[in-house]
């Protein structure tokens, strides 16, 4: 079976070209968090707890790509029109 390094199979046995598919959820849940900062924010207003949590969601938005233009967008897709004007541009 030659050296597997402490594996029981060889490497040409497993298939490393297969990728699985993407769902797209955490796309959505980032999208959704930062909107839910932004509604806590307006029914409350602003406190330390909101800005921290407004700074690591958009830290988040970045981490996956998302401009908040796109976030803007979402946004108005979902009827919050009035959350869409607090998004930055």
């Amino acid at each position: 079976m030659g050296d597997t390094n402490g594996g029981k199979f060889e490497r040409v046995l497993y298939n490393l070209n297969k990728v699985r598919s993407k769902s797209w959820d955490k796309y959505k849940k980032v999208k959704e968090t930062y909107l839910a900062v932004l509604k806590k924010e307006a029914k409350g207003g602003e406190t330390k707890w909101t800005i921290d949590a407004k700074k690591k969601a958009a830290l988040r938005l970045k981490k996956y790509g998302i401009t908040f233009a796109v976030l803007k967008a979402y946004a108005e897709k979902k009827w919050l029109t009035d959350l869409a004007s607090k998004i930055p541009a």
